[in-house]
């Protein structure tokens, strides 16, 4: 909303008013002439003290307001630094509004009314040349900023990282600065908010950024990329929950942007909102049947809900509650049926899928489907040769199914990738004994012993 200033404060601006004070009462068109002949001989104070005065004895006069703004617009056009002219700049928008209210109040005798639309359109001019002026600077500000930051990350010695470091330090405080002149002109254009925003983000000061992103949400017709950009600062300073409103606004808005709804569920999940992770998941699949993140995202929410299904089994095993129990472990099962069926939905649109098979052969190991378990096992170990839990995960199966020869080979891979674990030995040792494989279970037996 743009900053409006109470006239009767505004007149008292200049602190030249008090040597006038005491002076006689002239007619208002003296003021004007004696002050604009004080502007065109160079002496601005004089004429600031003069129209003072004709506020003082006759209120808002459109003439004097533009004037008066029109000396602030030297004095900011003369300040040295965007610092010196911020409290110029404060005052000459001060006085462009009030010459728009004088202008629009009807209560004003009319001759104090003159010439309004082409004052007001001055003023308007003028405003929106500083504007540009304002913000053009930030941005080859911002732009030089971001050409020292990339020389900060390569500098290498402690001489010249010093020097781009004050160099970015020192850009960074002159691009706010001149995008803050900017908002005090039109604190109703975005376009600053998301500078400043920017540039704090590049600093990796996360809450300063949000806090200027926030700032210009309303004032922007396209909120996402400022949304996003506060989702992902909250993400950096680890606030995953606090990150959940500005990702939901932006999936209402963008709904088919799959990448960062799936960054959504990310936040959902570590904020423990699974209903709401599953229903993104879900909505996700409308847009992309075949959406992979939503696909494994689906199966292992599903396969951590069987596997709390079958923990409350055990429970009530453990107390007796047989009925119970089997109807928990039942639904358990079902659970996992359902997990098993994202998993292949990803099997079948992804035939390298690790995380398809990893996840499908614990499952169905965990339903006692060693079978099924042993071929997602298999595929898994052609892809991942050298992961040595493959083969473990391989051999479990068929030692499950008792298949002893085909465990045995599975085993034996694991240790060569990897010999130090003992339970592997000790059931090679088994199956050596099994198979009349004496001499290798004399070796597992040593090696074994060397692990105790």
């Amino acid at each position: 909303m743009k900053r409006y200033f109470g006239i009767v404060t505004l007149i008292f601006l200049s602190t030249a008013a008090t040597t006038v004070l005491g002076q006689r009462k002239l007619p208002a068109k003296a003021y004007l002439t004696s002050a604009k002949i004080d502007v065109i001989e160079g002496r601005p104070e004089e004429a600031m003290a003069l129209l003072d005065s004709l506020f003082i004895n006759y209120g808002p006069v459109s003439e004097g307001l533009g004037l008066m703004g029109q000396i602030m617009v030297d004095y900011v056009s003369s300040a040295p630094t965007a610092q010196a002219k911020a409290p110029l700049v404060d005052k000459m928008v001060a006085y462009f509004d009030s010459l728009r209210m004088c202008c629009s109040n009807e209560k004003i005798d009319k001759k104090f009314r003159k010439d309004c639309d082409d004052l007001v359109s001055k003023a308007d001019t003028t405003e929106a040349q500083f504007w540009r002026e304002f913000y053009n600077k930030g941005i080859e500000q911002l732009t030089t900023l971001q050409e020292f930051a990339q020389e900060l990350a390569n500098a290498s010695d402690s001489q010249t990282l010093a020097y781009y470091q004050a160099a970015v330090q020192t850009r960074a405080d002159t691009a706010i600065a001149n995008m803050n002149l900017a908002l005090k002109i039109n604190p109703n254009d975005h376009r600053p908010y998301l500078a400043i925003g920017s540039i704090h983000e590049g600093q990796k000061k996360y809450e300063e950024a949000i806090e200027w992103f926030k700032k210009g949400l309303p004032y922007t017709n396209d909120s996402s990329s400022m949304l996003l950009s506060i989702a992902y600062d909250y993400i950096n300073l680890n606030k995953y929950c606090e990150a959940i409103p500005p990702f939901e606004d932006y999936a209402r808005i963008n709904p088919t942007d799959l990448p960062n709804a799936n960054n959504l569920t990310i936040c959902y999940v570590r904020c423990e909102m699974d209903d709401k992770a599953v229903a993104t998941y879900k909505r996700m699949l409308t847009v992309d049947s075949i959406h992979s993140d939503a696909l494994i995202g689906l199966g292992s929410y599903y396969r951590r809900e069987a596997g709390e299904l079958t923990k409350k089994a055990k429970q009530l095993s453990d107390e007796k509650k047989d009925a119970e129990s089997k109807a928990t472990r039942e639904r358990a099962n079902q659970v996992f049926d359902t997990s098993a069926q994202y998993y292949e939905r990803h099997i079948k649109a992804f035939p390298d899928s690790i995380p398809g098979y990893d996840e499908l052969g614990l499952i169905n190991y965990l339903m006692g489907k060693f079978d099924k378990a042993a071929k997602a096992f298999k595929k898994l170990c052609e892809l991942q040769p050298d992961e040595v839990d493959n083969w473990i995960s391989l051999g479990d199966s068929y030692f499950s199914l008792n298949d002893f020869k085909s465990a045995i080979p599975a085993y034996e891979k694991a240790v060569a990738i990897k010999d130090d674990n003992k339970t592997v030995w000790e059931r090679l040792s088994f199956l050596y004994l099994e198979n009349g494989m004496n001499d290798k279970k004399s070796q597992a037996d040593k090696k074994v012993q060397s692990l105790n």
